[in-house]
């Protein structure tokens, strides 16, 4: 199952981790790793491109980290974006995806 760990601050997303495969499917055909895959990665990449500065990004083998170091308007609404996306997938496929949501 991936695990997604949300740390917010006030609300506002401080830190992203995403750990651990789907098991929906075989390596290379599980949809559910690609689709978490590809909003992590796309929003590291946005994150790099629009705010270089604000955040810090780990990416390994089944793990990726995102985490602000500088607050950033811009920031927290990518990152938040990215939150409604990986729930939407959480909804349709709650057996492979869980979300923690916390405040700290």
């Amino acid at each position: 199952m991936v695990r997604v760990h949300v740390k917010r601050h006030q609300g506002i997303i401080q830190e992203v981790e995403i750990r651990d495969h789907a098991g929906y499917a075989d390596a290379g055909q599980d949809l559910v790793c690609a689709g978490v895959s590809s909003i992590a990665v796309g929003m590291m990449n946005a994150l790099d491109e629009m705010v270089p500065e604000a955040c810090d990004f780990v990416l390994k083998e089944a793990y990726i980290k995102i985490e602000t170091i500088l607050p950033d308007a811009t920031a927290g609404i990518l990152l938040q974006g990215m939150y409604y996306q990986l729930s939407t997938m959480q909804e349709s496929y709650a057996d492979y995806i869980t979300i923690n949501d916390q405040e700290v």
